[in-house]
């Protein structure tokens, strides 16, 4: 189910459809990993590198943690929101790279996302997306995407099964927080990523 957390769009043109660009992210991954794939197997740095290079720049990362971060968001210093930032993001793209690894290992491809929904006046898109899983029923995912002024589409949440992964993430977090502070969930995360 991790697999589909990550797909995100290629460069983006404001001309092209967000159905498009995540289709042909999803063809450039599988491309990659074919052809690479003893390199990265051998090098899983180099796989993440990749995977970063990808992803980080077609998501709304500074809208995706002010909304799991909620009002820590406002308390917390710009330093620690950009490490906080650089920390969720590179874990989320390591967790991804290893599904991603496993997932075409099986043969299992998803097909492409459809547009389900189009909202113009706030300029959003919900696309929805049945990705098979081994000896279980397809896992149903939407892609909720954004599109900037400047006519580029990025990923703003994605939910599984109706469950929004951005939400999930922010009461999973806030507790932690109000508990031990930001710097806690930061120190955390910045040492499960610190091997690369």
């Amino acid at each position: 189910v991790i697999l589909v957390v990550f797909i995100s769009v290629q460069p983006a043109q404001a001309e092209q459809q967000p159905d498009t660009l995540l289709r042909g992210t999803i063809e450039q991954l599988l491309d990659e990993l074919r052809t690479n794939r003893p390199e990265y197997e051998a090098d899983k740095c180099q796989l993440y590198s990749m995977v970063g290079d990808l992803v980080l720049p077609h998501f709304w990362v500074n809208k995706v943690v002010r909304i799991i971060l909620g009002k820590h968001f406002k308390e917390a210093s710009p330093e620690m929101r950009s490490r906080f930032s650089d920390a969720f993001m590179e874990m989320m793209i390591r967790t991804y790279a290893t599904a991603m690894f496993e997932y075409t290992e099986q043969g299992l491809v998803p097909p492409p996302p459809e547009i389900l929904e189009l909202n113009e006046s706030a300029v959003t898109v919900l696309l929805r997306q049945r990705v098979p899983v081994a000896g279980q029923a397809p896992v149903l995912v939407d892609y909720v995407m954004w599109s900037s002024k400047d006519g580029h589409w990025r990923i703003l949440d994605i939910r599984i099964d109706h469950v929004s992964l951005v939400m999930a993430y922010r009461l999973q977090y806030d507790p932690m927080v109000k508990a031990k502070g930001l710097e806690a969930l930061i120190h955390r995360l910045e040492t499960k990523i610190e091997d690369c």
